[in-house]
């Protein structure tokens, strides 16, 4: 008996991003709260640009949730390529 082989992993895909976008967001959240950072000032810059940053790719995953939400109800339509 022969295992069953591996499916082909394209790591460029929408999936693999939105999995580390949401897992950064959320990681940096957790590790905040278990450290009970949030009460100093010391590091307030830091953590503030670090969920700056995982808060924008968070983000423009959503915006592709949306965007393609929104082209299946026929509310927005794809904009058709340009020829240089």
């Amino acid at each position: 008996m022969q295992p069953t082989p591996m499916p082909t992993w394209h790591w460029r895909t929408f999936p693999v991003y939105f999995a580390f976008a949401i897992g950064g967001f959320f990681g940096l959240w957790m590790g905040v709260i278990a450290s009970g950072i949030q009460n100093q000032t010391d590091n307030s810059i830091f953590i503030t640009i670090s969920f700056g940053f995982w808060a924008i790719l968070v983000g423009f995953g959503f915006s592709r949730f949306s965007s393609r939400w929104m082209m299946s109800k026929g509310w927005a339509k794809p904009r058709v390529a340009r020829k240089k």
